[in-house]
């Protein structure tokens, strides 16, 4: 089997570690020439500290066609991997693995081959460039097609206890559930600047963490059968060491991503008629701290 994975952060790296451990051929696309150099001495997956032999390239002509690429770079990145990846002469296939669900809309702007689309929910650190550390254990749940089916097949034999691999039938179902748990925990986390597991922990950072939930939850009911509160503290509870992706992007002084989850729910509850002045109150809070902590961006 052969893959390309687009973006070498946490997901793409822990990933990458388990398509590689099954013996997968596997190539990375990433943006620095000192990142091909790390990745080219070996995978290093903690804290089993294995390391695997992967490919890496900045350059989107030396990367296979005949590959699945796994999209796991984050909603800021996509429109210039999109623009690359559609002038390419042949369409490879696409699996998208981003938070939120801004990338829908985008996706369709460009003139794409085959695409399916997947939500992690494992907990996952990028310790440096060829560096991952896989802190909690989740399914990865997969919206496939007829095409890549086999490959899906392939991968869910990887390792099934710590590299589970569901097959889901709805793309906007499975992504909606996804962004309602980011939702619920992402922006607390990044707020209070705390690893997931104090929402559960710290009685006061639980009582918010709660409220939250459950007002998601109510402006959501037709996704009752797929996500309850129980589900959202669990997760929380599996990924109880891990930063979320919008802390990290925080502490790192980066541009987080707010309106590829808040923004996008809150426009869908308000579509709904629905209303949400807590998950407002965050948005417009860490807008702000987004303005002023990472340069205005």
């Amino acid at each position: 089997m052969r893959f390309v994975v687009v973006g070498a952060g946490s997901i793409g790296l822990l990933i990458g570690s388990y398509l590689a451990q099954h013996q997968a051929n596997v190539i990375f696309w990433v943006r620095r020439e000192e990142q091909v150099k790390h990745l080219r001495s070996g995978l290093v997956r903690e804290p089993e500290n294995f390391t695997y032999e992967v490919d890496s390239t900045i350059h989107i002509k030396e990367l296979p066609l005949d590959a699945l690429w796994i999209i796991a770079v984050k909603y800021d990145a996509l429109h210039a991997v999109l623009s690359e990846i559609s002038a390419l002469p042949i369409q490879p296939d696409l699996l998208f693995i981003q938070n939120g669900i801004g990338h829908l809309s985008l996706i369709e702007q460009y003139p794409l081959g085959h695409v399916s689309f997947a939500t992690v929910e494992h907990g996952a650190k990028r310790i440096d460039d060829r560096t991952v550390s896989h802190n909690g254990i989740g399914p990865i749940n997969i919206v496939g097609n007829e095409k890549i089916a086999p490959t899906i097949q392939w991968m869910q034999e990887i390792d099934p206890h710590n590299f589970p691999i569901t097959t889901q039938q709805n793309a906007k179902q499975l992504l909606f559930r996804k962004v309602l748990i980011n939702c619920a925990i992402n922006p607390l986390t990044a707020l209070l600047e705390i690893r997931n597991g104090q929402l559960l922990e710290n009685p006061y950072f639980h009582l918010l963490f709660r409220q939250l939930c459950e007002e998601l939850l109510n402006n959501f009911e037709e996704y009752s059968d797929l996500l309850s509160y129980d589900d959202i503290e669990e997760i929380c509870r599996k990924t109880a060491d891990n930063q979320s992706s919008m802390l990290v992007d925080r502490i790192k002084g980066r541009n987080m991503e707010i309106e590829t989850i808040l923004t996008a729910v809150l426009k869908e509850i308000n579509q709904k008629g629905g209303d949400a002045p807590f998950l407002q109150m965050l948005e417009t809070t860490l807008l702000g701290i987004n303005r002023s902590e990472c340069g205005g961006c």
